[in-house]
């Protein structure tokens, strides 16, 4: 199995990580307690940290020395030796890799450093070196936070207590003097006197009884001597208008929608709208048109037609009216009511409604 790029990983098989400058340094650590047959490769490897060094160095295996006196020395390229000793090495772990399939999973990627849990097998001395300080390679170090140095605090103002003192005692005050004025001043000072109120009363009923010679005096006295009494307001006053016609409401008699579905006819004490073709339900069953009408009372839904004389079309968006009745014409259908009481209706060719 070969061992693909992970977390830093060569490309090859551990003998050449192991020999590689550029394996990082978790990786030797794993290596030299795994493979006790690769410790001369990773003690002549320029990567090889200062811990691992001298824990090689504790070993007394006459490989390891020989490479770290080499590497003490300075050496800048590998001598014959070494070259061999590290070809026999490369050798007798791919014999041995291809025998013990166990060994096939060292090509998988490392865990972590800082906790190793690895089996023990016959070939491994049973302990690991010093694992190397810092992070591992493939863990990027986060980036430091910025410090932001804390500047000073707002001072804070007591401008706002004072300003709320200030309300609360201006409240008190008020509510004080409203006080004072209700209980001592106003109606329930009790103050009051009757005697007073008597005389007010006396003094109203003289002056409207003053109020009403003068009025008998100023009146037309008759051919035999007997005054005119003044007519009755009530009977020259309009009656009140509770929903008065639109303006510019136009003053004819009766119309036609532009349709020609819908008559109406406007008289002094009724109205009344006629449909010829509808898809509501009447309550007569109407074979023919249905009507609906209104007057003083309310309006009605009922059967029969409506002919006006010298009918006229109504318009989309005008409006007529009598003065006691008016009617608008929209698209949506007609709508009309009495303008005393407010009573009317509202009829389409779908539906019709009845506004009392």
């Amino acid at each position: 199995m070969t061992d693909g790029p992970h977390h830093g990983q060569s490309s090859s098989g551990p003998a050449a990580r192991a020999a590689d400058p550029n394996t990082p340094q978790v990786q030797l650590h794993m290596l030299a307690g795994d493979h006790p047959e690769l410790r001369p490769l990773i003690a002549g490897n320029p990567n090889t940290y200062p811990e691992l060094l001298q824990w090689l160095a504790e070993l007394g295996d006459p490989a390891v020395d020989a490479a770290l006196a080499r590497r003490s020395a300075g050496a800048g390229s590998e001598t014959t030796e070494f070259s061999a000793v590290r070809d026999d090495h490369t050798q007798r772990y791919a014999s041995d890799a291809a025998q013990d399939p166990a060994a096939q999973d060292y090509d998988q990627p490392y865990a972590q450093p800082s906790q190793p849990s690895y089996p023990q097998s016959p070939s491994r001395t049973g302990y690991y070196p010093v694992a190397p300080a810092g992070p591992a390679p493939w863990e990027a170090p986060g980036a430091p936070s910025s410090f932001v140095e804390p500047g000073p605090e707002p001072r804070r103002r007591g401008g706002g207590v004072c300003a709320i003192l200030f309300l609360i005692l201006l409240i008190l005050g008020a509510g004080a003097v409203a006080a004072y004025f209700l209980f001592f001043n106003g109606p329930l000072s009790g103050d009051e006197d009757p005697a007073q109120e008597t005389s007010v009363s006396e003094e109203a009923a003289q002056e409207q009884t003053e109020e009403q010679g003068q009025a008998d005096e100023e009146a037309p006295a008759t051919e035999d001597g007997a005054t005119e009494e003044p007519e009755a307001a009530d009977a020259t006053e309009d009656p009140e208008t509770v929903r008065p016609a639109p303006e510019g409401a136009q003053e004819i008699p009766a119309f036609t929608a532009p349709s020609g579905n819908i008559n109406c006819a406007l008289g002094e004490d009724e109205l009344e709208c006629s449909i010829l073709d509808y898809s509501f339900e009447t309550p007569q069953d109407c074979e023919g048109p249905a009507r609906l009408t209104v007057g003083a009372e309310d309006a009605q839904l009922g059967c029969g037609s409506t002919e006006g004389a010298n009918s006229a079309t109504l318009q989309y968006g005008q409006s007529a009216s009598n003065g006691r009745f008016a009617c608008v014409s929209s698209e949506s259908g007609f709508e009309c009511w009495n303008t005393e009481t407010g009573n009317g209706f509202f009829m389409a060719r779908e539906s019709y409604q009845l506004q009392n």
